[in-house]
C-alpha cells in the first residue's frame, strides 16, 4: 500500500502533467464596461453602466444608460455576447467619430481568436469589422450607425484552447513514476 505523502505526490504530479484540455470562455471572467466617445482614450462622461464591474454568470450583467435616453442590456454567456438598445428615441444615429461604443476590460487575458457578428442581429450596418481587441479588452465601435428600440447585437466569439501537455511532460511524468516505483522496491527490500 502506498504511503499518504507518495500518493499525493503522485496524484500532484498527475495533475501537472495531465491537464484538463478545455476551450477558455467568458463565464467567471471579471469584467468592467465603459462606454467611450469621441476615441478610445475618452470615456464618455454622460453614459454609465451599472454596475460598471461584474463577474460574468447567468443573466443580464450590466445596463448602459447614454444620456437617459438610450439603455443597452448586456448578457454575456461562455462564448457570446448579446446586447439590446431600449430608446425613446425615434430612429436615433451614433455620431460619426474614430470611435463611438463600448469597451470591454477583462481582469485576465480573454484568449479570443475572432468574433462573428451573429445573424440574428437586428443592427443594420454593425459587422466583424466594428468588433476589435487586443489580449483583455473588446472594442464594440457603432459610431455612425442608426438603430431603433429592441434592435439587437448578438456576437459569438472562438477562444484559444489551453495547452494540450508536450511529449516531453508526458516522458517527464513516465520516468517520475518509474523513480518512485524503483525507490519504494527500494524500501520494501
Amino acid at each position: 500500500m502506498m504511503n499518504h505523502g507518495l500518493g499525493r505526490l503522485v496524484a500532484t504530479m498527475a495533475m501537472l502533467a495531465f491537464p484538463m484540455v478545455t476551450h477558455a470562455s467568458f463565464i467567471g471572467q471579471d469584467v468592467n464596461a465603459t462606454y467611450y466617445y469621441p476615441d478610445t482614450s475618452t470615456p464618455y462622461p454622460f453614459a454609465e453602466f451599472v454596475p460598471p464591474s461584474f463577474t460574468v454568470g447567468a443573466g443580464v450583467e450590466t445596463v448602459g444608460n447614454v444620456e437617459d435616453v438610450t439603455f443597452i442590456n448586456v448578457d454575456f454567456a461562455a462564448n457570446t455576447i448579446s446586447l439590446t438598445f431600449d430608446t425613446v428615441l425615434i430612429n436615433p444615429t451614433w455620431n460619426s467619430t474614430s470611435f463611438n461604443g463600448v469597451v470591454f476590460t477583462m481582469a485576465a487575458p480573454h484568449g479570443i481568436l475572432g468574433a462573428t457578428v451573429d445573424g440574428s442581429s437586428t443592427f443594420v450596418g454593425f459587422d466583424n469589422s466594428d468588433v476589435t481587441f487586443n489580449a483583455n479588452q473588446i472594442f464594440l465601435n457603432w459610431q455612425g450607425l442608426s438603430y431603433v428600440d429592441g434592435t439587437v447585437l448578438n456576437l459569438s466569439f472562438d477562444f484559444k484552447p489551453n495547452p494540450v501537455p508536450e511529449t516531453g511532460t508526458f516522458t517527464a511524468f513516465g520516468i517520475a513514476l518509474a523513480g518512485l516505483a524503483f525507490a519504494r522496491s527500494r524500501k520494501r527490500n
